[in-house]
């Protein structure tokens, strides 16, 4: 359904990513708002390997929502409060996806949207489309 490409000529990537993926025409979408490493009743745990496991695990269930997994996944951008916290989110970002490796931007920031929020992470997803998906016009 997709495809990493990394041609000949480019610098090879710098970390646990590809530099992207193709994907196939007719596919389904999903674009998921930047997810924090928030409980359901609003808190945060301090560290910044909670929260971002909690970010991932929100972003699963939200996959999961719609049967997408985290093999559709075709790019993630994580924002991360402070260089220093960088180690700890990658650690957890290579343990979610594995050998999958979708395209990746990290982005160190100064702050989130609120003073607790260490780590937000948005990914996009897409999946082939079965021909029960498919809605006619």
């Amino acid at each position: 359904m997709h495809s990493p490409v990394n041609p000949p000529g480019v610098a090879s990537p710098a970390s646990h990513y590809n530099h992207a993926f193709y994907i196939e025409p007719g596919a389904a979408w999903m674009t998921l708002s930047g997810q924090l490493g928030e409980r359901q009743d609003g808190s945060c745990p301090e560290s910044v390997v909670k929260q971002s496991e909690l970010a991932w695990r929100n972003i699963i269930a939200i996959l999961a929502a719609k049967n997408f997994s985290m093999r559709h996944i075709v790019k993630v951008t994580s924002y991360i409060v402070g260089a220093e916290n960088i180690d700890n989110y990658v650690d957890v970002h290579k343990k979610v996806v594995g050998d999958h490796k979708p395209p990746w931007s990290l982005v160190v920031v100064p702050a989130l949207g609120r003073p607790h929020y260490r780590v937000e992470v948005d990914v996009t997803a897409s999946k082939a489309m079965n021909t029960d998906d498919r809605s006619g016009c």
